[in-house]
């Protein structure tokens, strides 16, 4: 994923559904709506260079196992 697009910011929220799939020992229901209401947050933004840092950070979040909860 590059930059912002709103592509690439379907993708990372269908990448980071399909991850919370797999988690152990946190309530996946809790994980789907966190997921969603960040995504929701963020949908307000206007300035691009805040749109990338929401996408790096939803990013670094996927590829370090969700934060250290997997």
């Amino acid at each position: 994923m590059g930059s912002w697009s709103p592509g690439a910011v379907l993708e990372l929220y269908r990448a980071l559904l399909r991850a919370g799939r797999h988690l152990q020992y946190t309530d996946r229901n809790y994980y789907r709506r966190a997921v969603a209401r960040e995504f929701r947050r963020c949908q307000a933004l206007t300035v691009p260079e805040d749109k990338e840092e929401a996408l790096k950070r939803g990013q670094f979040f996927l590829n370090s196992r969700l934060g250290g909860l997997m």
